[in-house]
């Protein structure tokens, strides 16, 4: 209160063609400071938290956080747990600055007495703006940010009263994680004309979007493409390159496991399971003969999200650990049944871990969040999205939207794991036409 491209040119081993754009050597994205998401993601994290996402005993004072950075704070019936001390005072700033070191937020990791900006009280958190040149007040018209932090004054008396972490907004409501909001860590919202906000202060370096999607395909004749699309602007910066060679067997579904790996179903009885390597896709694409895993894969949709590999097949959900980038059936896991019958989805892709994505006929959209056997469904949306024969994400709420008319819609969704779609904002196509894949997969987690 307050207080790469990268580019493996091996043997050559199958013919190319290169279509659409000229080749461009594409070299990896240099990290943000800070990723937007990261920050989001630890608050998350931080408010779900059973162990220390309240005050013990609850109306003391006695916190985690207070305990973490200030040492000198009065410990007298507080606990201690998680390793630390806990101590009693106003927390909400303590908290914000947790949240923004551990998501390695510049200057967050300077303590107070060391010429650190951030203390333990909220008013710090418009200082550390105005210092670094990111504080913008309610009236200014800025969008408050996925990360940012937002400045309370309750009697605006000029007086700064309480923080918070920002987790996503659209034009009239403001989304937050804030620590000491009713003794404890708590989601609100808040009307973005509402008189007590006195402003917002961005993380220094925060990035909107870094990285690149690499996206793969399947053309009607087996052929294999190659496109990569930029995180932030939705632009393609490389391809498509598509494959002289064919898979040698009709697909039914696909996931992208990382950079060159591929897995790949048989549209057929026995479900076989291939694995694809592919060996180039800078100026051409070229691949190894699949290699045939497994059989009993009949999934109708796959998707990855870097650890598990999950399926959908006549409405079943079942979820794989994959512990190798390039798999034997060893290293696939016998697999979790999630759900059955209830997973009638016409599109699947990944959101982060444990998370997925889909489309129904009816044009709903939906998000999954995955718990072992266990799932929270949440409605995003309820009409419209059924145009998109294939929905694919690689990471930081980015989304593909594939339809029959050969375009690749783009949307951004903020915060893509609070379960509504009220800051899900449609972006320009990638492409309105073009893409004649009837398989596409991104590989998850390269935009952040």
């Amino acid at each position: 209160m307050r207080n790469r491209f990268l580019s493996r040119i091996l043997r050559p081993v199958l013919a190319v063609t290169v279509i659409a754009l000229g080749a461009v050597t594409l070299s990896s994205t240099p990290a943000a400071a800070v990723s937007r998401s990261a920050i989001v993601s630890v608050a998350q994290g931080q408010l779900g938290n059973a162990a220390r996402n309240h005050e013990s005993p609850m109306g003391s004072g006695c916190n985690y956080y207070t305990g973490y950075f200030r040492t000198w704070k009065p410990s007298a019936g507080c606990p201690s747990a998680d390793g630390v001390q806990w101590r009693d005072s106003d927390w909400c700033a303590d908290f914000a600055k947790y949240v923004w070191r551990h998501a390695g937020v510049p200057h967050a990791d300077v303590p107070e007495g060391s010429g650190g900006v951030l203390t333990g009280w909220a008013a710090s958190f418009k200082d550390y703006g105005v210092k670094y040149g990111t504080w913008r007040t309610r009236g200014s018209g800025y969008t408050p940010q996925p990360g940012d932090a937002v400045v309370f004054d309750w009697d605006q008396s000029g007086d700064i009263d309480h923080v918070g972490i920002v987790t996503s907004s659209n034009s009239s409501t403001v989304y937050t994680i804030e620590g000491n909001s009713g003794d404890r860590t708590k989601a609100n919202s808040y009307s973005r004309s509402n008189a007590d906000i006195a402003g917002y202060s961005a993380p220094v370096g925060a990035a909107e979007l870094q990285g690149t999607a690499s996206v793969y395909g399947v053309m009607p004749d087996g052929r294999l493409t190659y496109t990569a699309i930029d995180g932030a602007s939705g632009r393609r910066t490389h391809g498509a390159v598509v494959s002289t060679a064919t898979l040698g067997f009709t697909p039914k579904a696909m996931a992208t496991l990382n950079f060159n790996t591929l897995l790949i179903t048989e549209d057929g009885p026995e479900g076989k399971l291939y694995r694809v390597d592919v060996i180039t896709n800078n100026t051409s694409l070229s691949f190894n003969p699949p290699i045939h895993l497994g059989n009993g894969y009949t999934h109708d949709l796959l998707a990855f999200d870097g650890t598990r590999l999950f399926g959908i097949a006549d409405g079943n959900l079942r979820h794989y650990t994959i512990n190798a980038a390039k798999p034997a059936i060893t290293n696939i896991s016998t697999g979790t049944t999630v759900g059955t019958g209830g997973f009638t989805l016409k599109t699947l892709t990944t959101t982060g871990a444990n998370w997925i994505l889909g489309t129904t006929q009816a044009g709903q959209l939906i998000s999954y969040h995955i718990n072992g056997a266990t799932y929270t469904r949440h409605q995003l949306r309820d009409t419209t999205w059924q145009v998109f024969t294939n929905l694919l994400s690689p990471g930081a709420g980015v989304y593909y939207g594939h339809n029959s008319t050969t375009a690749l819609n783009r949307y951004l969704d903020h915060n893509p794991h609070d379960g509504n779609a009220d800051d899900l904002t449609g972006q320009t196509a990638v492409d309105t036409t073009g893409w004649t894949q009837t398989l596409l997969s991104a590989q998850p987690n390269t935009v952040r």
